[in-house]
């Protein structure tokens, strides 16, 4: 299963190559909101575990899209990288 956001849909490619759209507007928003703190997303499966604090951040957005307005922290590279292994995980937990 491959995942991609394609004119503001989430869509999922499942192994018999079927698109199929996910709709929901949560994610679209969340994804929307992590591109603004991360930069380039790239969806993919996450195997790789974080510190808890990066997930809580994580659905933090996800439930209050309006938490990175209030919070103007500046992350350097290398938390944005857990932040963006958090995101993943997030989204395909979500899915499955």
């Amino acid at each position: 299963m491959t995942l991609d956001i394609v004119s503001d849909k989430l869509v999922v490619i499942d192994d018999m190559g079927n698109m199929i759209e996910w709709g929901d507007e949560s994610i679209i928003t969340l994804y929307h909101n992590m591109k603004s703190i991360i930069g380039d997303i790239n969806i993919r499966e996450e195997v790789e575990e974080v510190e808890p604090i990066y997930s809580y951040i994580v659905e933090k957005i996800y439930t209050m899209p309006d938490y990175i307005k209030w919070n103007d922290t500046e992350f350097k590279e290398k938390p944005k990288q857990k932040l963006l292994i958090a995101f993943n995980r997030f989204i395909y937990d979500k899915i499955n």
